[in-house]
């Protein structure tokens, strides 16, 4: 609707204007009558009408200088005169005070007042219509597809809408982030957004200003990317626009890490095009944004356009989950270990398809196994989500770990359900490590001899049966109790070392690393902050 404010000192001409159409109906609604001007602006102050219709000759503040006063709040708000006078002083004044129309009293009808409000109207509604589209909505729904130009036209005006065919410049600040999927597992793990985009925006907004670049706008194109298009001013050559943007790119890169710890990228684009083509190659190239993912590091980098070359595609297919889920079955630790070191390896090499392939595929496997165990009814329990929050998704590194982790649960849960499958001697000899494990002096041989066996037998056999030595086995052991111990209480590194049975902290560094993927000081810290405050 649109608000309509109503003045004149005389009040049967203010009844008649109030009455002599059916305001509603024709989108319009009546938020003040008044018979005074000082009222009026009073009453202005508080509504803000988008139209204000006016008697000129009024005793105090005429109209005129009502529409003065008027202009001093709002230069914007739409004005119609209601006035006897036809010299040229007037309208002169009029004109000057951004006065829409004037209808002289002597013509006065329902027609004529109802086609100029009318036309007042429709300029009222695309100026709001307007001011919707800011240049962020504007340049968002192009960089989306989601409206062809030429429907602007009408919006902005031939003006404005002939800037959207100039050339801008883009940044992308990419935050390091939780591969989607994984909210299938774990629901909500990956729905963070930006701490704070306008804060972000002001910052960009600054660093760009002294370098006489004009940021045009700044939105987020998902829940981890946001886009900035910037414009340059005056001419300068290519190697200029490089070198500028460069140096932009450089301190928004640091900013950006130095206000938020989660770690941003930062590609930018320094080639001049059009807002709905730099849509089109994002889309075309988004493999350059996802393989960010598996940088060690957060990166600075120029957008390069890979031409229909994609990089990172596996040339045969990794394992099945059908094929993990049966080496998580058959206790095939060997096979376990080449998954996470095929992870490792695509991490290296900033392979994002083969690392997405190998996540995929085993955490469906872990998911059925979860079942799977659920519907032995292992008094237990396995859950797959347990301790998910002392890894940092995020990282690679710690996903990599993270699944390490969930294979050893699994193994030694299996372990203790097929217990009686094994021979007795086995069995004796896992009952006595998993309940001595604390002792530095247990060894292969400490372990033979509690069980009256020989060192070479048992060891042969218990390979066999379980898949591991019983040193790996004894460190396992050792080191999921260590990781127990960190959960739970913010240890030394050597107090923890001591009460497992490792003879030294720096062995026990070395085989926790090798084991868990991380350093015990990387698994304190990541625990750390993820416990409540």
């Amino acid at each position: 609707m649109i608000k309509v404010l109503l003045l004149d000192d005389e009040k049967l001409a203010l009844e008649y204007l109030e009455n002599t159409l059916s305001w509603e109906m024709y989108g319009f609604e009546i938020v003040g009558t008044l018979t005074d001007a000082e009222q009026a602006l009073k009453v202005f102050r508080k509504t803000r009408p988008d139209l204000i219709i006016s008697d000129v000759c009024m005793y105090g503040m005429d109209g005129l200088d009502f529409a003065a006063a008027i202009r001093e709040i709002d230069q914007n708000v739409h004005i119609l005169f209601l006035t006897g006078y036809k010299n040229f002083e007037y309208v002169q004044e009029a004109i000057r005070l951004g006065i829409d129309d004037y209808i002289l009293k002597s013509d006065i009808d329902e027609e004529l007042f109802l086609a100029k409000i009318l036309r007042i109207k429709e300029k009222i509604e695309k100026e709001k219509q307007k001011k919707q589209y800011t240049e962020g909505v504007i340049f968002k729904e192009l960089f989306f597809n989601k409206r062809e130009e030429r429907e602007y036209k009408d919006i902005l005006g031939e003006e404005d809408y002939i800037r959207l065919h100039k050339k801008y410049y883009y940044m992308i600040i990419s935050r390091r982030k939780v591969p989607r999927f994984l909210n299938d597992f774990f629901p909500g793990i990956s729905q963070e957004n930006y701490a704070d985009e306008g804060l972000m925006r002001m910052m960009i907004q600054k660093q760009a200003v002294p370098m006489d670049i004009r940021n045009v706008a700044v939105f987020s194109v998902n829940e981890s990317d946001m886009l900035a298009v910037f414009e340059l001013r005056g001419m300068v050559s290519q190697k200029e626009i490089q070198e500028k943007f460069y140096r932009l790119a450089n301190i928004v890169f640091g900013e950006a890490n130095r206000m938020d710890d989660r770690g941003y990228h930062v590609i930018y684009y320094p080639i001049g095009c059009a807002i709905r083509s730099f849509g089109n190659l994002c889309r075309e190239n988004k493999r350059q944004m996802d393989q960010c993912y598996v940088k060690r590091a957060p990166q600075l980098m120029e957008f390069e356009i890979d031409n229909g070359q994609l990089s990172g595609v596996m040339g045969e297919k990794g394992a099945s989950f059908d094929e993990i889920y049966q080496a998580i079955q058959n206790r095939e630790t060997e096979k376990e270990k080449e998954y996470l070191e095929s992870m490792m390896i695509a991490v290296e090499q900033e392979d994002y398809i083969t690392y997405l392939w190998y996540l995929k595929e085993i955490m469906k496997a872990m998911s059925r196994t979860e079942q799977f165990l659920k519907n032995l009814g292992n008094a237990r329990g396995f859950s797959l989500a347990e301790s998910v929050d002392k890894f940092n998704l995020c990282r690679p590194q710690d996903v990599i770990a993270f699944l390490g982790y969930k294979f050893e649960e699994i193994n030694r849960m299996f372990q203790e359900i097929s217990g009686n499958s094994y021979s007795q001697s086995v069995q004796e000899a896992i009952a006595y490590i998993q309940k001595n494990y604390q002792q530095e002096e247990l060894s292969t041989n400490f372990v033979a001899r509690q069980v009256n066996l020989s060192t070479s037998w048992l060891s042969t056999k218990f390979k066999e049966e379980v898949g591991v030595g019983i040193s790996d086995y004894l460190n396992s052991v050792r080191i999921h109790q260590a990781k127990k111990l960190f959960d739970e209480k913010d240890y030394m590194i050597y107090e923890v070392s001591e009460k497992v049975g490792f003879s030294s902290s720096q062995y026990f560094s070395k085989i926790f690393k090798q084991i868990t993927g991380q350093t015990p000081n990387e698994y304190k810290r990541v625990g750390k902050e993820k416990r409540p405050k």
